[in-house]
């Protein structure tokens, strides 16, 4: 009897592996994919020409400190101008675009309850634009930055945590939603003065007892970063518990910070 289950069980696995291009592409026959962002009939999954274009900014430079939006010939040596004099805890940012413009609405989308779709999208787009440099940092592990408990019972979908799982999975590397911990309730960012937004995220971090992080290299992922405080708090605490890197990877950055 044992053996003969074990020849149904095979026999199954064996139909779904053969179902399963069959249904993937009937799927595709009946619903073309189409981009994330414009609903344009597209070849894969992936944005079309001109929403891909859209989402590139108009900035040739970037701060590898901040992220921030420079010109071609800015002084970057310790940073930009709008982070030169910020003690940052984190190394380095990562970014798409510009939080502006098409950049601004895809951010939303993802955020929203059916964006999860687009946030994966978005997080392939950035794997590919920043591959050599992700891989050159050679990173351990993939987090997203948290999320109190009582914000996400009302919101299921988190795209930080869409995103970083993401990106885990294009570079084959280890993605862990419960590694890092908000164990305060803070207010929004977005409708905090900037000036406390360095203060209110002070001990709103924590890191799971027993995460094995020393001499670590940790990719911390969000979708937007604005005045680098919540990314900073985070990457704190993160290297407080034996972490050695920190890279933060992000859709967009605001262009100014001030």
């Amino acid at each position: 009897m044992l053996s003969v289950g074990r020849t149904m069980t095979r026999c199954r696995q064996s139909v779904r592996r053969l179902m399963s291009p069959l249904a993937s592409a009937s799927i595709g026959f009946v619903y073309p994919p189409s981009c994330p962002l414009c609903s344009r009939e597209v070849e894969g999954a992936r944005f079309c020409d001109e929403c891909r274009d859209c989402l590139k900014p108009d900035i040739t430079g970037e701060c590898p400190r901040c992220g921030a939006p420079v010109g071609k010939f800015a002084n970057l040596d310790g940073g930009c101008g709008q982070c030169r004099r910020e003690s940052y805890a984190f190394d380095r940012v990562l970014r798409l675009g510009v939080y502006s413009d098409e950049m601004r609405l895809a951010c939303l989308r993802a955020k929203s309850a059916g964006g999860s779709s687009l946030a994966r999208s978005l997080a392939r787009t950035l794997v590919q634009e920043k591959r050599s440099i992700l891989e050159e940092c050679t990173i351990d592990h993939a987090l997203p930055v948290p999320e109190h408990w009582t914000r996400r019972l009302l919101h299921p979908h988190y795209a930080a945590e869409t995103l970083s799982r993401e990106m885990a999975e294009q570079l084959g590397i280890r993605w862990d939603r419960r590694t890092l911990l908000k164990v305060r309730r803070t207010r929004k960012q977005a409708t905090s003065p900037t000036a406390q937004r360095r203060q209110q995220q002070q001990g709103s971090f924590a890191v799971r007892r027993g995460a094995e992080l020393k001499g670590k290299t940790v990719l911390l992922v969000d979708d937007v970063l604005t005045t680098g405080s919540t990314a900073s708090a985070a990457a704190r605490t993160l290297k407080q518990a034996g972490a050695k890197r920190v890279i933060v990877a992000v859709i967009a950055v605001s262009p100014l910070r001030q």
